[in-house]
C-alpha cells in the first residue's frame, strides 16, 4: 500500500509542476505627481554682540524676538505659530547664546516672505518640504492603473509564445503612504508605483 501511495505521488508530481509553472509574473508600473504637503522654516536666534565696525548693537534674544515679532506681523504671520525646538537647542554647542524655532506653512509664497524679513540676529538655516502622503484610495488607484499596465505587458509576452493569459492568480504590492520628503532637486519628477501580478497561462 505505501508503495502504491509512493508511486502516485510521484506521477502527480510532474503534473502540479506543470500547473505551478504554467504562470506568468509581469511587475506592472503606474505614476502620479507629488504634490506637496508643507514647509517646515527653520529659525535661529542668537543674542548680538556690539561690534562698532558693523555698527552693530548688543541685543539679547528677548529683545530681538519681539522685534522680529512685529516684522513678520507685518506680513500676517503671528510668532504664537513658532515652535521653539528645544531639543535641537539642546545638541547645540551655542545653546546659551542661541534659541531655535519652527514654523509649519503650506504656502511658498509665506516662506518667500518670511526669507524679505530677515535681520541682524535672526536666520533662516534650512526649509523642509514634506509631500503629501498617499490615502487608500489613492493607493487603490495606482494598484489598479498598475495592474492593467502589467496585464498589458503580459498579454504581449503570452502572444509571443502562442499562449494567452487567463486569471489573476497572484498580486504583490509593496509601496506605502508616506512619500516623507519632497525632492527638491527634481521638483517633476514623478512618483512610481509598482504592483506585481502573477497571470495564469492558457
Amino acid at each position: 500500500m505505501k508503495k502504491l501511495i509512493i508511486g502516485l505521488l510521484l506521477c502527480a508530481a510532474p503534473i502540479f509542476g506543470q500547473q505551478q509553472n504554467n504562470t506568468i509574473t509581469v511587475r506592472g508600473e503606474a505614476s502620479k505627481k507629488v504634490e506637496i504637503k508643507e514647509y517646515i522654516v527653520n529659525l535661529e536666534i542668537k543674542d548680538l554682540v556690539a561690534d562698532g565696525y558693523q555698527n552693530i548693537e548688543s541685543k539679547n534674544r528677548s529683545q530681538i524676538i519681539e522685534e522680529y515679532k512685529n516684522r513678520i506681523k507685518g506680513i500676517g504671520i503671528d510668532f504664537k505659530e513658532f515652535k521653539q525646538n528645544k531639543l535641537y537647542a539642546i545638541t547645540a554647542l551655542t545653546y546659551r547664546t542661541t534659541s531655535y524655532y519652527t514654523y509649519a506653512t503650506t504656502s511658498f509664497e509665506e516662506v518667500e516672505k518670511m526669507f524679505g524679513q530677515q535681520m541682524k540676529g535672526v536666520t533662516i538655516t534650512w526649509v523642509e518640504i514634506f509631500a503629501k502622503e498617499n490615502t487608500n484610495t489613492d493607493l487603490a488607484a495606482l494598484d489598479k492603473m498598475a495592474i492593467q499596465d502589467a496585464m498589458n505587458r503580459a498579454k504581449i509576452t503570452a502572444t509571443s509564445i502562442n499562449k494567452k493569459i487567463g486569471a489573476i492568480q497572484k498580486i504583490e504590492t509593496s509601496s506605502n503612504k508616506a512619500y516623507s520628503y519632497f525632492n527638491t532637486s527634481k521638483p517633476n519628477e514623478l512618483h512610481k508605483h509598482y504592483v506585481q501580478v502573477t497571470f495564469v497561462l492558457e
